[in-house]
This record gives C-alpha cells, sequence and structure tokens, in this order.
C-alpha cells in the first residue's frame, strides 16, 4: 500500500495532553519573551486578571510552529547522523513517502 505523499494530514484530534502541554509551555515563551499582557475577565469566574494579550499569543503560537519545523529537521538529521536511519524510516515516522521525507527534511 502506497503512503500518501506531501506533509501528512492535519490531526482531526489533538491529544488533550498533549495540547494543555503546549499551551502551558506557551505561555512560558511569552513571559520569558515579555510579551504585552493587560487584564481580562477570567470566564470561569468573571473577575479580572493578567493574561497575554492573545493576538500576541497566537502570533507567538505561528512563530513557535516554524521554529518547531526547524527543531524537527535539526532531529532528523541528528537519526540520520547518529543513528543511520534512512529517508524511508523518516517517511515511515511521518506517515508521507520517502521523496517527500527527503524534500521536507533534507538540509538545503
Amino acid at each position: 500500500m502506497a503512503r500518501p505523499v506531501g506533509r501528512p494530514a492535519r490531526p482531526t484530534t489533538i491529544d488533550p495532553d498533549l495540547l494543555a502541554a503546549t499551551h502551558v509551555a506557551l505561555l512560558a515563551v511569552a513571559k520569558e519573551l515579555r510579551l504585552p499582557v493587560d487584564r481580562y475577565p477570567d470566564p470561569m469566574t468573571g473577575r479580572s486578571r493578567r493574561r497575554v494579550e492573545p493576538l500576541a499569543l497566537a502570533k507567538l503560537a505561528i512563530d513557535a510552529q516554524e521554529a518547531l519545523e526547524v527543531l524537527a529537521a535539526q532531529e532528523v538529521a541528528a537519526a540520520r547522523e547518529m543513528e543511520g536511519s534512512t529517508w524511508e524510516q523518516v517517511g515511515q515516522v511521518f506517515g508521507i513517502s520517502t521523496q517527500s521525507a527527503h524534500h521536507r527534511f533534507a538540509r538545503r
């Protein structure tokens, strides 16, 4: 059975634990980078609380996504160099063809 070509399909479900951990990590990065904060009502209590501005956090999420793509490529390169992983193995892990894996992760 042939594997699909190109990027894996966007997941229809995301592990809730991964989503929660990613949100916590993103908030930590926002704090480290001193993104702007303001007061917003807490949806549960209605009380005002400080939090990162939502659009600033959304922009950070997209920037982090791009940074994670770079880190993923670095880890694939490390797997190939240190473990001798093949492009076929990389493709299997990501659910894409060997050619697509090479195209996506090969050093430029």
